[in-house]
């Protein structure tokens, strides 16, 4: 399985901190460590939103949203909850 990075993610996670953005390199490193294992990746906060889109808690208020693909995991957004629910509602 292999992670991808899309713009939007990699601009969204330019304007976090470092700690953020050590929690999302953490969550990330996780997620390629156990996803497709699914009582393993229940531990890693991964949840479905509307498949094929999936969200994963990197803190207590930080988000990544993800889409899953063939054979990858394309990242394509990171914010707090109420971010994630406004991608969600402008998604296309």
């Amino acid at each position: 399985m292999r992670i991808l990075l899309t713009k939007r993610f990699l601009a969204a996670t330019g304007k976090l901190s470092p700690e953020e953005r050590a929690a999302v390199d953490t969550a990330l490193s996780a997620l390629l460590a156990t996803y497709g294992r699914p009582h393993v990746h229940i531990g890693t906060s991964v949840r479905p939103l509307i498949p094929p889109v999936y969200e994963l808690r990197a803190s207590r208020a930080l988000r990544i949203v993800f889409v899953r693909k063939a054979d990858a995991l394309k990242m394509d957004f990171v914010g707090d909850h109420d971010a994630v629910r406004d991608y969600l509602k402008n998604r296309r």
